[in-house]
């Protein structure tokens, strides 16, 4: 029997009633239903800004990288003209994808299907036999391939279908801060294309366990300590959990022992960074976090050959289906750095956080077995605990912006990441 589009929408009201972030009380359907996951399309992935690339993986004109926003592919491409854009991956004519490949270099895209032909900016410049077929009647200015808003900040190009949606400035808000320690530190760039595979898990775990998850190191990544990689079973928790406004999360794990990151660039990062930022980037053991949605990255170090040696790393959560993920994952480096020093960084997140690295596997061993599990009859009616850290008050000062909490070990960042997707999806619904 068919289910009318009322009866849609009050299931769906009340799944939205179920959910209260403020009280650390998060649904297991969250990350399973399918409905929700359609919601989510509509609400977020429309009309959020989303990570789509780096500057540096398409350094030069025709360069192009092909990615997705959501559930629609597009190609983000240098254009003859040197503006980076974001096309939709579909042609005019029929809807085939125009470009199949990963990555590459053109002037042009064209169809495989009729044939149809784009300039590297998104105009249609070719119609096989126009003239036979159409005549003069066709006007191909109507027909160029649907661009997407685009912004950079620090080399990371974001999109969005919005074009009510605020500036991404604004949109980033408190988080740019933070990833001018990120990325904005140093000129830097993007080591080979990114490694990617698909995960039997919702996005919102790894999202949200980048921003605000260091407790599950006191277990999780115990081994980590036991062999050396990390100096205890408790290194994630001194530092500080920031709340950046938006859905975004970002923890700053602090004092380090020795400075992380190449010395030979000490000069750089000053004049680069403000003081305070600077200040703080001296003594940065790691730094996990989150622009929402989906869009997380990581500082983090290990002892390698005696050495105590970081690598900088961003993670892309795509969706593909309620409870599937395609993973990206990014390596970046500081561009003037020395090649030994690249070379180092480069093994510290292959062991650690590389697609097979030891952090990367316990991580997807719980993501997916919660994803599993949240679809059972009995287990998928649990509501999951985030309680941690209710109640605690926020520093009075801080060197940096943002609602900030001593120590790591909270969950304020999830509950705010969940009430802002609550927010979205609220609004996409009309109430």
């Amino acid at each position: 029997m068919a289910v009318s589009r009322t009866g849609e929408r009050d299931r769906l009201g009340e799944l939205l009633a179920r959910i209260d972030p403020e009280r650390g009380e998060i649904p297991a359907f969250v990350f399973s239903d399918p409905e929700l996951y359609r919601l989510e399309q509509d609400g977020i992935f429309n009309r959020c800004w989303l990570f789509v690339a780096h500057e540096s993986e398409v350094p030069s004109p025709g360069d192009y990288v092909t990615r997705s926003m959501g559930e629609h592919p597009v190609i983000v491409a240098r254009g003859e003209d040197g503006r980076v854009r974001v096309l939709l991956n579909v042609c005019r004519h029929r809807g085939m994808r125009i470009c199949r490949v990963d990555l590459g270099n053109t002037s042009h895209f064209r169809c495989p299907y009729h044939g149809f032909t784009y300039k590297n900016t998104g105009e249609l410049i070719g119609i096989p036999y126009q003239k036979e077929i159409y005549g003069d009647a066709l006007d191909k200015g109507r027909f160029g391939l649907i661009s997407a808003r685009t912004e950079s900040y620090a080399g990371l190009v974001f999109a969005t279908w919005n074009e009510r949606a605020e500036a991404l400035p604004a949109y980033l808000g408190s988080m740019g801060w933070y990833l001018d320690l990120l990325v904005g530190r140093a000129e830097m760039e993007v080591l080979g294309p990114p490694l990617r595979h698909e995960l039997a898990t919702n996005w919102k775990l790894p999202a949200e366990n980048f921003a605000s998850d260091a407790y599950h190191t006191l277990h999780t990544h115990a081994s980590t300590a036991e062999i050396g990689l990390t100096p205890s079973a408790r290194w994630a928790k001194d530092g500080y959990h920031v709340t950046a406004g938006n859905g975004h999360g970002v923890m700053l794990g602090t004092p380090s022992a020795r400075f992380i990151f190449p010395e030979e660039l000490l000069p750089a990062f000053e004049r680069r960074l403000r003081p305070e930022q600077f200040a703080l980037l001296k003594r940065l053991a790691n730094m996990p976090g989150t622009v929402f949605p989906n869009l997380s990255f990581l500082i983090s170090a290990i002892t390698l050959k005696g050495r105590l040696v970081s690598h900088t790393a961003l993670y892309l959560w795509q969706p593909t289906g309620p409870d599937r993920i395609e993973e990206y994952a990014w390596f970046l480096v500081e561009r003037d750095a020395p090649q030994a020093w690249k070379d180092a960084s480069r093994q510290a997140y292959i062991i650690s956080f590389g697609t097979s690295g030891v952090f990367s596997q316990d991580d997807t061993e719980n993501f997916t077995n919660i994803t599993r599990n949240s679809r059972s009859s009995v287990a998928g009616k649990l509501s999951f605990l985030y309680e941690m850290g209710r109640g605690t008050p926020p520093l009075a000062k801080f060197s940096g912006p943002g609602v900030v909490y001593e120590g790591k070990y909270n969950e304020a960042n999830a509950r705010a990441f969940y009430r802002r997707w609550l927010d979205l999806l609220h609004e996409v619904r009309g109430g």
